[in-house]
């Protein structure tokens, strides 16, 4: 398994942003950028990433996939797993994982995960970027919907150690990934699955799919049913939202 080498900061625009300008000059595989905080920490679709200073594991990581890279974002399923793994057997919580890249705690968002790519006079490099809410008490109004470590377990952690602890988390599931495939990662995800046989709806480029979560195929695409039997299968969405 690649060796990680951790680069820690105080305060940085984004973690994936550095490990992005990181990447492209070279910057080997196994490198992890982890901050205190960001200014401008980043979600999926330009969504920000909010974070309360020296409260989160920020952490971005530089992978190199080599024939793998045409299925970089199936490395979003080994992140997310390392984070499920990490809030499980460290801490005792169970985590739902909601497609493709929320990791979430008693219904409620505890971390995040964004996936983005580069090219490197080497070629081209993964970026995976997470964000693991840790020894928050509370969070702001536009974010009643979070959690943290904290809340659910009422534990205080080292940020740094698990920052570390969850590299190598996620290293393993990478590790895992390249030697057998995404079938093999995929069997462990689906059973932290969040929102399978319910009702839901599917925002994707102005238009909804509307019916029920059934699982993921063999690519890590969405699986919805609708209400005729008809099964859609759906690459990128902006949002997935349960029918209450």
């Amino acid at each position: 398994m690649t060796t990680l080498h951790f680069r820690d900061y105080e305060c940085v625009e984004s973690t994936n942003t550095l490990a992005l300008e990181m990447a492209r000059a070279g910057e080997p595989e196994g490198t992890v950028i982890s901050a205190r905080t960001q200014k401008r920490g980043r979600g999926r679709r330009e969504h920000g990433w909010w974070d309360d200073p020296g409260m989160s594991v920020l952490i971005s990581m530089i992978l190199v996939p080599g024939d793998h890279m045409a299925e970089f974002s199936q490395l979003a399923f080994a992140a997310s797993l390392g984070v499920a793994e990490l809030l499980e057997t460290c801490f005792g919580i169970t985590p739902q994982l909601k497609w493709p890249n929320d990791v979430l705690a008693g219904g409620r968002k505890i971390a995040g995960v964004l996936v983005e790519t580069t090219k490197s006079d080497q070629g081209w490099r993964a970026v995976v970027g997470i964000g693991l809410n840790v020894n928050q008490r509370s969070f702001p109004r536009q974010l009643s919907t979070a959690t943290s470590v904290r809340i659910e377990t009422g534990r205080v952690s080292d940020v740094r150690e698990l920052a570390r602890q969850l590299a190598e988390y996620v290293m393993a599931h990478y590790s895992r990934w390249l030697d057998l495939g995404f079938e093999e990662m995929a069997s462990d995800w689906r059973k932290y699955m969040w929102g399978v046989g319910k009702q839901a709806r599917v925002l994707m480029n102005g238009s909804d799919i509307c019916g029920e979560i059934t699982g993921i195929d063999a690519n890590g695409r969405l699986l919805i049913r609708d209400a005729d039997g008809r099964t859609a299968s759906v690459t990128a969405a902006d949002s997935v939202q349960i029918d209450e």
